[in-house]
Order: C-alpha cells, then sequence, then structure tokens
C-alpha cells in the first residue's frame, strides 16, 4: 500500500472541514462512457477532478458513488503541481461517517482489509497509484489535500475484489408490480455479493522481504493458536526498524486483535499503552522515551516485552521504555504492527516462557509465518458477516445469507466454504466455535476444546446446512456433515434437564447475536426453540448420511411439548425470554418458535404470537427485538433485521400476510428507498429506535444476515421451494400478499426454475411454470385468488381440469389459466 512521507495533524483536519473548500461529486455508472477509463473500475466520478489548495484552505471534493462499493483503491495523477506532499483520502459507508477523522473505523478485528479508513499519499508526479489492500463497504469517498499545491485526477474509484454483476443479471430474480418489494429483494442480494470473498481474493496483509516484514498503519494481527489465546506469562523480543513515526505491537490480545496495544512513536519520542488494538482506543498510560536511547528512524533496535498478566515492562535496546500494571486483560496472545501513520520494519520475533523455552519463533524474512497470524490470502471461498464490519465467517449469519445466496447469486463456492471452514472448527463436545477468520485453513480434525460462546449459533450452523443440503442433494455433502450434527444434537441432549428443557449452565456459552446485551443462561427460551428448530430441519440431511432419524425426531416432540407446556405466558401471549426474565419475551425466540412447530396448545396459536409481536414490539421503523421489560431489565432498544429475518419466514410461512407486510413495508423498505439519508443500496446490522443505524458510525450498512427477505419473496411470494433434497421434488404455492404479479428465477443445481403469476384486470389467473428435467412438484394455486374457486373452471395447456392442486414434470410445458363460469 502506497504511504505518504509527511502527514496532516488530526486538529489541522479538523480544522479543515469549517475551512476548506468543499464539493460534492456524484459517480458514474460502473460501465465508464470514456475510453480511457479501465475495465472493472467502478469511480466516483464522470470526468476529472481536480483539488487547488494554493489559496491556504485545504482543498476537499466529497465524492458519492450513489451506493455502497469495495474493493482495491486507484486513482490516476493527471498532474501534481506545486507541493502535493499530504493527500488524504477517507472512506465512508455514509455521509455523516465523514464528519469524523477516522471514519467510520478503524477496523482491526481481522486482516481481511485496511486497519484504517484514511489513506494517505504523498504525491510528487504523474501515474496511476493503487492500494495493496481492500476498502470495505463505502459510498463516500473524501478527496483532501491540505499542503499548498494543484493535483489534477482521473479514474478515482476502486476495482472490486466480490462479484460486481448488475443485480437484473444474477441467476436468480424477483420481479412484481410492486416497487418496493422489488426493491428489498434487490437491495438483499447487493449485500449477499458484497458479502461474498472468492479464494484467495485476499491480499497478503504485510509486504515481506529478506529484510524483514514491512508494516505500514496497520493494526497487529496475533497469533491464530489455541495455546497463544491463554497465555499468561511470557515474553516477546523482536528487532524493529521504524521508517517513519514508529512501530506497535500487542500483547494479553483475544482472538480480535483487542489486548493491551503498545504504540512506540520514536519521532515524538513517547510510548503509550492502550486498551485495544489502535492509538484511537483508551489509553491506560504514556510517558517519554529514554532520553539515553539512540538510532531514531531508520536504525534497527531489539524491543524486549515482559508480560506477567497484569505487568508489563518494556525495554528497548535494553533500556527500561515502560512498566506497566493494568487490569483490562490478563491473559491472550501477542502481534506486531505500526500506528496510523507509522511505518516500520520487523524481524527475527522471538517468543518464550518466563524460563526461557522457545514459544514461538520466526525470522520474519519470508511469507511462511503469515497463515500464522492469519494474514495470508484466504484460502476458500467464504461469506463474511459483513463488507467492512465484520469481515469474518460468522456461523449465525448463514441460516440466512446463505438461504439468499442460493435464490440471487447462488454462490455455491462461498456457502460450501463457509461451511467447511466453520463445520472444521466443531469443539469436543460437539458444539462449534462461532466464527472464523477468512484467511484461516479448514481443520483436518476436529478442536480439542471444551468452551465456545454464542451457542445459538451452533445450532444455527446446522440449520443452514440442512437448508443448503436440500438444495444440493449431495449425498457426500450429507456423509461429510451428518456426524457433526449428531456430534451438537448428542451434546444439546446431554444438557437437557428432566423436565425436558435444554439448559445452559455456562453463561460464558450464552452469548448471542446481540453481544451488546447481557448473557444469559440456564432456561432460556431461544436456545430451546432454537435446539428444537434444529431437531426438525436436519431429519433429513442426518437420513441421507446414514444416521436413523427417528430418536431426533422424539426428541424433537418432547422438547416442542416441553417448551410449549413450561416457557408461555399466559399474561404475555408469548413465549418469555428466560426463567431468569419471565416478564418479557423476545422477537426471534417467538417466530422460531412458530418455525420449530412448538406452539402445539390452541391457545398458543401463531395468529395470537405474531398478534403480540404486531402490538407490542412494532414501530414505524420496524420491530423491536424485546419488548419494554427485557429493555427495562438492560437489554438494548434496537430493532434486528438479523431478528426481524426469523419473524417474516414465519409469518409468510403461516400464510400471514398482514403481519410479512408490517415487517417489510416498515423496517425493510425504507433502507432500500435510495432516498432515506444512510441508503447504501445494501441492508443493515442494526437500527436504533428511530430508524438510523443502530450501533452508531461502527453499524455495518451491509450486513449478511439482514437479508431475509431475498430468500423469503422467492420462496414464499414467487411460491417456489424443495420439497425433496436437490429439487428432484418440488412446490409452488404463491402468497401473494395483495399483489397482481410475480415472477422470477430461482437457480439451482438440475438447472433453472422459472414461475410467473399474475391477475388480469378482472381478477382472473394465469400461471406459468418452466422446471427443469429430473424434477417433479405440486403447483397450488395462489392465496388469495381474487375469483374464487367455486366460480371458476381451469385449463393447464388448454385442458380442462378439475381441483386447487395440480402436478407438473419438468421440462414439460405448465400454463394454467382461470375462466369465469358460464
Amino acid at each position: 500500500m502506497l504511504r505518504p512521507t509527511s502527514w496532516l495533524s488530526l486538529g489541522l483536519y479538523l480544522a479543515s472541514l469549517t475551512q476548506a473548500r468543499t464539493s460534492i461529486l456524484g459517480r458514474q455508472t460502473e460501465t465508464a462512457p470514456e475510453n480511457d477509463t479501465p475495465a472493472q473500475l467502478i469511480t466516483g466520478s464522470d470526468g476529472v477532478v481536480r483539488l487547488d489548495s494554493t489559496s491556504g484552505s485545504p482543498a476537499i471534493v466529497t465524492l458519492d458513488y450513489n451506493r455502497s462499493v469495495e474493493g482495491i483503491p486507484t486513482f490516476e495523477v493527471l498532474a501534481a503541481d506545486g507541493d502535493t506532499s499530504v493527500f488524504e483520502i477517507t472512506y465512508g459507508e455514509s455521509y455523516g461517517a465523514l464528519s469524523n477523522y477516522m471514519s467510520d473505523g478503524p477496523l482491526p478485528l481481522a486482516a481481511a482489509m485496511d486497519t484504517y479508513r484514511v489513506n494517505r499519499y504523498s504525491i510528487a508526479e504523474p501515474g496511476t497509484k493503487s492500494n495493496r489492500l481492500v476498502q470495505g463497504a463505502f459510498r463516500f469517498q473524501r478527496l483532501n489535500l491540505s499542503s499548498p499545491g494543484v493535483l489534477t485526477l482521473r479514474n478515482v474509484g476502486v476495482r472490486p475484489t466480490t462479484d460486481n454483476t448488475a443485480v437484473t443479471q444474477l441467476p436468480g430474480s424477483f420481479h412484481s408490480d410492486h416497487l418496493k418489494l422489488n426493491a428489498i429483494w434487490e437491495t438483499g442480494a447487493r449485500t449477499v455479493q458484497m458479502t461474498e470473498i472468492e479464494k484467495d481474493s485476499t491480499p497478503d496483509f504485510w509486504e515481506v522481504t529478506s529484510e524483514g516484514a514491512s508494516v505500514g498503519s496497520l493494526a497487529p494481527q496475533v497469533l491464530g493458536s489455541a495455546a497463544a489465546a491463554q497465555l499468561l506469562y511470557y515474553n516477546v523480543e523482536f528487532k524493529v526498524k521504524p521508517v517513519i513515526g514508529g512501530f506497535g505491537f500487542t500483547v494479553l490480545s483475544d482472538t480480535l486483535n483487542s489486548g493491551i496495544y503498545i504504540s512506540c512513536d520514536v519521532a515524538n519520542g513517547l510510548i503509550s499503552a492502550h486498551k485495544g488494538s489502535t492509538t484511537f482506543d483508551e489509553k491506560l498510560a504514556e510517558s517519554a522515551l529514554p532520553s539515553n536511547l539512540t538510532g531514531g528512524l531508520g536504525a534497527w533496535h531489539t524491543v524486549h516485552a515482559v508480560v506477567a498478566v497484569t505487568d508489563i515492562t518494556v525495554s528497548i535496546d535494553g533500556i527500561p521504555a515502560m512498566k506497566l500494571s493494568q487490569t483490562a486483560r490478563f491473559f491472550g496472545s501477542f502481534g506486531l504492527g505500526a500506528s496510523f501513520g507509522h511505518q516500520a520494519i520487523f524481524r527475527d520475533l522471538f517468543v518464550s516462557t518466563p524460563t526461557g523455552d522457545k514459544f514461538y519463533a520466526n525470522s520474519l524474512t519470508d511469507k511462511s509465518f503469515l497463515p500464522d497470524f492469519f494474514m495470508g490470502t484466504n484460502p476458500v471461498a467464504v461469506v463474511v458477516d459483513g463488507s467492512r464490519r465484520d469481515r469474518i465467517a460468522y456461523a449465525g449469519d448463514l441460516d440466512i445469507a446463505a438461504r439468499s445466496a442460493l435464490t440471487s447469486t447462488h454462490n455455491l463456492g462461498s456457502i460450501l466454504g463457509s461451511l467447511d471452514l466453520l463445520g472444521s472448527y466443531q469443539a469436543t463436545p460437539g458444539f462449534f466455535i462461532p466464527n472464523a477468520k477468512i484467511q484461516q485453513e479448514p481443520l483436518a480434525n476436529g478442536l480439542d476444546v471444551n468452551i465456545t460462546g454464542l451457542i445459538g449459533y451452533s445450532f444455527n450452523l446446522v440449520t443452514a446446512v440442512a437448508a443448503v443440503f436440500m438444495h444440493t442433494g449431495d449425498v457426500r455433502f450429507a456423509t461429510t456433515w451428518a456426524p457433526k450434527v449428531q456430534k451438537l444434537l448428542e451434546w444439546a441432549d446431554s444438557q437437557t434437564l428432566d423436565n425436558g428443557l435444554f439448559n445452559i449452565s455456562d453463561a460464558s456459552l450464552g452469548g448471542d447475536w446481540n453481544y451488546y446485551d447481557p448473557t444469559q443462561s440456564g432456561v432460556v427460551t431461544k436456545f430451546n426453540v432454537l435446539y428444537a428448530y434444529a431437531l426438525q430441519e436436519t431429519v433429513q440431511i442426518l437420513a441421507a448420511g446414514g444416521i436413523e432419524p427417528t430418536v431426533y425426531q422424539d426428541r424433537l416432540e418432547k422438547i416442542r411439548e416441553a417448551i410449549d407446556t413450561a416457557l408461555w405466558s399466559d399474561e404475555l401471549k408469548a413465549y418469555y425470554v428466560s426463567e431468569a426474565i419471565p416478564t418479557g419475551f423476545a422477537q426471534d425466540s417467538n417466530a422460531l418458535a412458530i418455525l420449530a412447530g412448538v406452539n402445539r396448545n390452541p391457545t398458543h396459536s401463531t395468529e395470537t404470537i405474531l398478534s403480540t409481536l404486531s402490538k407490542d414490539l412494532m414501530s414505524p421503523v420496524g420491530p423491536h427485538a424485546f419488548s419494554s421489560s427485557v429493555i427495562k431489565a438492560g437489554f438494548q432498544p434496537y430493532i434486528s433485521p438479523y431478528a426481524s429475518s426469523y419473524h417474516l419466514r414465519a409469518a409468510l410461512a403461516s400464510n400471514a400476510s398482514e403481519a410479512a407486510l408490517e415487517l417489510l413495508n416498515n423496517l425493510w423498505a425504507p433502507i432500500a428507498d435510495p432516498a432515506h439519508e444512510n441508503y447504501t443500496g445494501t441492508f443493515w446490522e442494526t437500527l436504533d429506535a428511530e430508524g438510523r443505524p443502530g450501533l452508531g458510525l461502527s453499524t455495518s450498512l451491509c450486513h449478511g444476515w439482514a437479508t431475509g427477505p431475498t430468500a423469503e419473496l422467492t420462496q414464499y411470494v414467487l411460491g417456489i421451494r424443495p420439497t425433496q433434497p436437490g429439487w428432484k421434488e418440488f412446490a409452488v404455492a404463491p402468497l401473494t400478499l395483495g399483489l397482481q404479479s410475480a415472477n422470477g428465477t430461482m437457480p439451482t443445481l438440475l438447472g433453472t426454475f422459472r414461475v410467473a403469476w399474475n391477475f388480469s384486470c378482472s381478477g382472473l389467473l394465469s400461471m406459468e411454470i418452466d422446471a427443469p428435467i429430473g424434477s417433479s412438484g405440486t403447483v397450488s394455486l395462489p392465496t388469495p385468488l381474487r375469483t374464487p374457486v367455486e366460480q371458476s373452471t381451469f385449463m393447464i395447456n388448454g385442458q380442462a381440469v378439475n381441483g386447487k392442486t395440480f402436478t407438473v414434470m419438468g421440462g414439460t410445458r405448465f400454463v394454467l389459466k382461470q375462466n369465469r363460469k358460464l
């Protein structure tokens, strides 16, 4: 990546926001009209961009791409006059993010993209400048020339590292006479595209030469071994040549690189410690570097750190530089890096036990060490959580994102790659580790640990696996996964109490998608209904994989009965959160109760539950994830597209049109509206009670777990879904939602299914289905019909037929016409 030799201070930047001459330019289409625009380049303006700061104020131009893009930033310098040594480009998913110096960064969690959202350049002459690392999702790009010169640029943009096929050209499609629903489906499809990472598409995080590893403006990425993550006492030694500014390193770090970050600012003679990964994080201590330290920038130094749980001492060239006693972190791994604006070369890393025994050693002079720190390329294609944050694979997200991908991009490579990766991290008891960095190799054997977090994600993962098996019908896939599914289900059974309910005895397992809320333990409705849903959905893959499913079907019946009997509240008219919080309820657990067939008691009807969710949770901008009493107990008043995706699935599966439309119109339609203040063309992670990004600038505005409508509109409104693995048998049964027409395609390994239905102005149905050879299906009349069956006759392929359900064979023509009885 290009690194500058002089920097614009934070104070100068903030001042420049009020003093600079600024302008905003709109983006062009992806296919540029100019012949000299390189292919596969998405640009932020139609022509030349000129920045003139010779009047004494910084020149600032903001480019608006109209929707989120991602990729390797690049631009062409046509002319550089005067002093153009201080030039910055800032990236933001929202325009509001640009008001913060670091925009919506930093992003230190993984090495899948640049840490910082500001890139700095010293421009000396014309030529093409290209970054080395990816910038994740951004809609806005701010160009800031603060040194007194003139820059003339062209082709300012990114080369995408994800597929950029127009949504209208994807294998899957959905169109209706309802423009908002079309926009919702397409926004979900675009979100999926932005989160599908092809194999070997992530650049190496560091540049490695025979001299050492060159690191500039990058947060440390820590050693990824399980043993390193548990370190309490150890010594870290390395050689470093600070080139610009200084260098940094982290100790006592968790797996997402948050620990005690030590930044050595050689240029300014300071050393500081921070709780986190960067100097933008909370400062714990700061002091001057020793006055007798010699060499400075451009010279090699030996750094030695002694870590003893709360105490950390640092020496440079044998001279004590810092002694820190802290209580922010007590154990964890280590890594090397460089603070924002700094650049250094590292070599000869040696980590030892207090007795001097080697724990890890590498010269850092060839790329062999990069996989140890998850800093190489991604060895398999994957689906990540978010394009910007988090560019990491998460098990829970796949139950939503994979289904949406199957109906739109049909990128089986990324879906299967994610399942291979996450599935290989199954712990000894049977549950799965909830996430994996995309640079990790799938493990050949299981993981010999006895702890995990986000236990619900283990159940989400196997329901995603079940959905993928229904789509592919791949017996080898089933044979691989059935034992893994069985192992999880057996562990879950071992945690079942005498009353038949699944119990979380260790609170560290009880986190969920809402990581900012209190963890839950004991008997929790969400984890019980997830277990039931997993039992229900995995029956076919277990059988295909050679495991008799009867015992699991019996367990399903028992836990359904136990949940329905013990966890229902007549007062709430819903299933309550947990035994610890019996006075309130959660959106997703009640939706999943419907999907898992838990609500057997007639007084616990689906209509009752959906009515409760609508009455008590719904707002003009979408449903809260928890009822008011749960929020009073300390949970956040956020709106979750993830939880709402299950809610939507439950509503559509229950033919609850009103509930489904309320969700679609209140929550997803505004986000998909280009007129929205924070529109990105992709779906968001979380919303607050006002409908804004819920977590402030850190909110991901391109998050795969929010794409539920893309899958559900295809399966329930277009109306096509498999009934046997591999789409050998399928059903078409549209829920019209009051629409006049819908048509679309469903890609499968057998071929593409095409479905179209339409009501004429006089209320009569016509329906066409084109199914691939090798499939057979059942077609049901859409619900509701505009002209009742009793007043109608039907013809299929010109022949009169009776009934409401019909058969279609793949490879044959199916055209249904409704006529009024004479």
